[in-house]
């Protein structure tokens, strides 16, 4: 890819004074249509030191509204976050809807570091497919996602490192990386094209910029991103001639007017290098295919999970008081190997309402130090949450190593009450599927411990439990309208969570399903099988 870049390109100082002010005008105006549109946009940054990316960010943001977008400047992980997965602080920076990010550098300069370092091979290419992963989720999310290599030869960056060190103002600036990189030019090199080839898909695609010449690469830049978004957007030739009023209603109409959600972010054609003076750029057109999923109903109900459970199953007294002493004082234990191992743990809890998941939560952290464990009791989205893609607020609330996150409600609800209560669009949930799997496995490879319990009761013993809350004060709080409404579509809930078993139940992330008609059963179930899946990985423990 970077054999076919121009380097050698120039454009005059008159030239670009005539074109870029206009661009930065248009770009402004995008951004107010993006925030009406609630289209969020990433703009990532790479290329080789001494390529001014900084300078380059600062073109693009000079007229924006600076409520509008953030920049982030990426340096090597700090100590807290290599406690967590690898793109965790990365999800943490996703722009809200409508709103701007700017990457000066990205996950990218991980997995260059990573490349150059003589890490493993294969971890490198499963850190690839992550970043193709982690954007293309959030493309499908609606986000429009533009990627730029700023690309010199290593003479060229070796006359703007002999400019900027023989400048006592600037000197500073080429760092001891900075330096490394020249002198391993060629093999990083060979580690870009090869990141390229792997990470350029349709839906976030890289654009390499030859960089030279700067004002010809922040022109070349501006004008790729203006024409990206004006796709996006549907605006055309006319369009552009009409005015924007503050008050958002021409954002409104153009917004309108678009017939079908993007789902990926067209290329734009090149810049013809040839042809500096015009600088002109050919627009595609946004990208509507339809997602195709395969029905699957038919197969569910001859395969349903849930229809083979054995509600009848019972614990008597003396059994459960005395596996739950033991089984609690091996939880301790195995938490203390959790934090001496570093491994972080995260446990799921999903089932019918009124099942009995807060009081199995209780049991299972009993006897655990409090400070090793967060429980999250997962409602409907709010604030931040809502406004960006929905896995967000779960990467946000992982563990750090050395620690448990119990999940009383998660993403499942995707797949759950937002598919059957219609808050997700059926191509939303359907892809949610593959995308859970994908952000479960990448916990795995960063050697987290999963376990996952379902917390099956008939509808007649769900009835019979709301029912005595009614009567008991402090647990009435529990029993809202919602709960009642959402006994009237059981047959709904039953087929997404059958799917939801079949589809996301995996070798590094199963499904327990709890027999919990008897809550003493349930619970001793769900410490037994919380405590073997620690032990085989962890390595057994044992009580004096």
């Amino acid at each position: 890819m970077l054999e076919r870049c121009i380097t050698d390109v120039k454009l005059s100082k008159e030239e670009y004074t005539q074109l870029a002010p206009g661009l930065q005008a248009r770009l402004f105006d995008l951004e107010q249509m993006l925030l009406e549109a609630r289209i969020p946009t990433i703009f990532v940054f790479e290329g080789w030191a001494g390529t001014a990316k900084a300078r380059t960010i600062a073109t693009l943001t000079r007229r924006l509204d600076p409520r509008g977008f953030r920049v982030h400047s990426i340096t090597p992980p700090r100590t807290y976050e290599q406690q967590y997965p690898w793109l965790y602080r990365f999800w943490l920076k996703i722009p809200s809807y409508g709103q701007m990010s700017f990457f000066d550098r990205s996950w990218y300069r991980e997995l260059l570091a990573a490349y150059t370092t003589g890490g493993s091979r294969d971890e490198w290419r499963t850190h690839c497919e992550d970043a193709v992963i982690f954007e293309r989720q959030l493309a499908d999310d609606g986000a429009l996602i533009l990627k730029f290599w700023l690309h010199i030869t290593k003479k060229q960056q070796a006359r703007r490192f002999a400019k900027l060190l023989a400048d006592p103002l600037n000197a500073w600036r080429v760092t001891e990386e900075d330096l490394w990189q020249h002198r391993h030019y060629k093999k990083v090199y060979l580690a870009v094209e090869e990141m390229l080839s792997r990470t350029d898909t349709a839906f976030a695609p890289w654009h390499i910029i030859p960089a030279a010449d700067k004002r010809y690469a922040r022109l070349t830049v501006l004008q790729i991103i203006v024409g990206a978004l004006e796709s996006r957007l549907g605006i055309t030739a006319s369009d552009r001639e009409a005015s924007l009023d503050d008050s958002g209603l021409a954002l409104r109409r153009y917004y309108l007017d678009l017939r079908t959600p993007v789902v990926a972010t067209p290329r734009a054609a090149p810049v013809d290098a040839g042809n500096s003076s015009t600088m002109t750029l050919q627009q595609a057109e946004p990208i509507t295919t339809p997602v195709v999923v395969t029905p699957v109903a038919p197969l569910l109900r001859a395969a349903s999970p849930l229809q083979r459970v054995d509600l009848s199953l019972r614990l008597d007294d003396d059994t459960y008081h005395r596996e739950l002493k033991r089984l609690q004082a091996r939880m301790y234990l195995l938490g203390l190997q959790v934090y001496h191992q570093k491994r972080p743990v995260v446990f799921v809890f999903e089932g019918w309402d009124a099942a009995g998941k807060g009081g199995a939560i209780q049991r299972l952290t009993a006897e655990l130090d409090p400070r090793a464990y967060t429980v999250h009791a997962i409602a409907a989205p709010a604030g931040d949450d809502k406004a960006r893609h929905y896995l967000y607020r779960f990467w946000r609330r992982l563990p750090p190593r050395g620690q448990f996150a119990i999940f009383d409600r998660s993403w499942y609800g995707r797949v759950l009450v937002e598919r059957v209560e219609g808050f997700a669009r059926p191509d939303e949930w359907r892809r949610a599927y593959a995308e859970i799997n994908q952000f479960e496995r990448q916990l795995v490879d960063f050697g987290a411990i999963i376990a996952k319990f379902w917390l099956h009761i008939s509808p007649e013993e769900q009835l019979r439990r709301f029912e005595e809350r009614q009567h008991v004060p402090y647990k009435a709080w529990k029993l809202t309208d919602e709960d009642w409404r959402n006994r009237e579509k059981w047959p709904a809930y039953l087929e997404a969570a059958d799917e939801m078993l079949l589809r996301t139940s995996t070798p590094y992330a199963p499904w327990t399903i709890v027999e919990a008609e008897d809550k003493k059963y349930a619970r001793i179930k769900i410490l037994r099988t919380a405590v073997e899946v620690l032990e085989a990985e962890l390595g057994p423990v044992k009580l004096d």
